[in-house]
């Protein structure tokens, strides 16, 4: 199969008023899995979040090392899209969706094939937008170490999250105020911006 970088792609409005749940790839993630499998709505699986849940709606990849991650997530997935952000990688399956990085993090973007977002995790909130997602229900967004499995990075530094986490709070208004709802349901997680709430209200 031959790879290249595809062509930005523009966001289909699919999802209008629905929910969507984005499932990260933290350690809460773990013994969250049971209740995973039962979760009905839109689903975003970043990366190695795919293992929960092979037939979430999209596969999100973002960060170094795309194309190695790709070989070895993409076999598992039985969704609609796998979508890749931005210049992460030079080479993706040409089947693959790709939207790039906007330079301001602190809102949502707009635009159809542009997400904000430091992280995969509020990239991929971003991308529920775009899809037109008004209720955004967020998992495994811990901020606190490591994954809930294998990952090419799995013991990010502390200066990894307090970069990621520093645009949070002003995304957080801005979504307030465009009247989309984002709930944490992460147990473990340091963000605390947004609306928390125990995966058990969603099921």
């Amino acid at each position: 199969m031959t790879w290249t970088l595809p062509t930005p792609w523009k966001v289909p409005r699919e999802w209008v008023g629905e929910r969507a749940f984005v499932l990260c790839t933290g350690e809460s993630l773990k013994p969250q899995r049971a209740m995973i499998r039962e979760l009905r709505g839109r689903i975003i699986a970043v990366k190695h979040a795919v293992h929960a849940r092979p037939d979430a709606d999209v596969l999100f990849l973002s960060g170094e090392g795309t194309a190695e991650v790709a070989q070895e997530l993409i076999p598992k997935f039985t969704g609609k899209y796998v979508v890749v952000r931005g210049k992460s990688d030079s080479s993706v399956p040409d089947f693959v969706k790709r939207v790039t990085r906007t330079k301001d993090h602190t809102r949502l973007c707009d635009l159809p094939d542009h997400v904000a977002g430091r992280d995969s995790g509020t990239s991929s909130i971003n991308l529920s937008h775009l899809f037109g997602a008004t209720e955004i229900i967020v998992l495994g967004f811990d901020m606190v170490g490591g994954h809930f499995c294998k990952h090419p990075m799995q013991y990010p530094p502390e200066s990894h999250f307090e970069r990621h986490m520093e645009v949070l709070p002003a995304m957080a208004e801005d979504a307030k105020a465009r009247g989309i709802r984002i709930v944490n349901c992460s147990p473990i997680s340091r963000v605390t911006c947004f609306e928390r709430r125990p995966l058990e209200d969603f099921l």
